[in-house]
């Protein structure tokens, strides 16, 4: 999008920090609306004779036209804050210098990047030893040879190009020194010796031999894949180390360190370094449940007992003072963070108490 044009120039009143509404154009001069589209980005200088602004702004074609201070790249008090504009102000189009190309006193240009929508024409290659671009025709002629055939080339010599019956490219070697080379035909018509050929080809065949050494190998460890079908018991060994993991012929599973058995398994129980696990079936609740068991000491008549581990809902709780007397003591009114304790003599206690309920 074009941000310069000739001869733009408007005024603007007492805008303070906010947008340019213009005025229309100046004598001589174009308004922001004919030099650039509706929604444009365009380059502005904004002066009311004290002091001045520059930046990037965005245009708006209407009535009035308005010009929104999109961005500051500077200003005259050496910032990049708005200024603020009490009076009148000329608005003009001009490129700032931060953003002109310019040359250094060797007349030479740098550049963060460089993009070329077209074309970019680069001179012809004077030092093939420095760092200078290459263009495409000295890329061309200094590295592929052009027109040739089977019968214009020198003793000794090796060409690759473009062939001049346009049979496409090739590779073309002179047999006067090299013994009989024969040329073997590819793809378009180009040209190889034999000496590629069998290098291709001794490659391809140390590719399928260690391809067929894989297959066999798949193929072993395929007929020797656990069965699980047939109904007989397969054991299976893993070693690492000091650890051994064995299917037996029991049908366990145990993993050993040394030859001690540190975990055990079964389709009935699990055991891991002589203590067994319980099944969430024998436990004497449904999985979407679980008990606390704990000891509250001191508690009043009328006091309240809060759970070790808080349920999700309200559970059931059955409360026993323990200790040398004998008083008679019931829970009430539990929810799932704890419940109240009802002395019948009043007094205090040390009770355990167990609680059943959702998780």
């Amino acid at each position: 999008m074009t941000m310069l044009a000739n001869f733009v120039l408007e005024t603007a009143s007492s805008p303070g920090v906010g947008d340019f509404v213009l005025n229309g154009a100046a004598a001589d001069r174009r308004a922001f609306s004919q030099a650039f589209p509706n929604g444009g980005r365009v380059f502005y200088f904004a002066d009311d004779g004290t002091q001045a602004e520059w930046g990037v702004g965005t245009l708006t074609i209407a009535n009035p036209c308005t010009l929104v201070r999109s961005r500051v790249i500077g200003n005259t008090q050496n910032g990049t804050d708005l200024m603020r504009f009490s009076g009148g102000v000329q608005i003009y189009n001009e490129i700032p210098a931060e953003f002109l190309v310019q040359l250094d006193e060797d007349g030479a240009v740098s550049l963060k990047s460089l993009s070329v929508l077209s074309e970019l024409l680069v001179p012809d290659v004077a030092d093939w030893g420095s760092n200078q671009a290459v263009g495409a025709s000295d890329a061309r002629n200094k590295f592929v040879k052009q027109s040739w055939g089977f019968s214009n080339f020198g003793a000794n010599q090796i060409y690759v190009g473009w062939r001049t019956d346009g049979s496409g490219l090739g590779i073309a070697v002179d047999q006067t020194d090299l013994g009989n080379v024969a040329f073997q035909s590819w793809v378009s018509q180009s040209y190889a010796t034999t000496v590629q050929l069998n290098t291709a080809l001794s490659s391809a065949n140390s590719a399928q031999g260690t391809a067929n050494s894989a297959l066999a190998a798949a193929n072993n460890a395929n007929g020797n894949k656990l069965d699980i079908t047939d109904g007989t018991a397969t054991r299976m060994t893993v070693n690492y180390g000091a650890m051994r993991a064995q299917f037996q012929g029991d049908g366990n599973f145990v993993l050993y360190s040394g030859t001690t058995p540190v975990l055990s398994v079964s389709s009935s129980s699990i055991n891991w370094n002589g203590h067994d696990f319980a099944f969430i079936d024998n436990l004497p609740t449904d999985p979407g449940e679980k008990i606390v068991m704990d000891v509250a000491t001191g508690i009043s008549s009328g006091g309240r007992v809060t759970f070790a581990v808080p349920f999700s809902g309200t559970p059931r709780v059955m409360a026993q003072n323990f200790g040398n007397g004998d008083v008679n003591c019931h829970a009430y009114d539990p929810d799932q963070n704890g419940f109240s304790l009802h002395i019948n003599n009043g007094g205090t206690t040390d009770i355990t108490y167990i609680a059943k309920g959702p998780k």
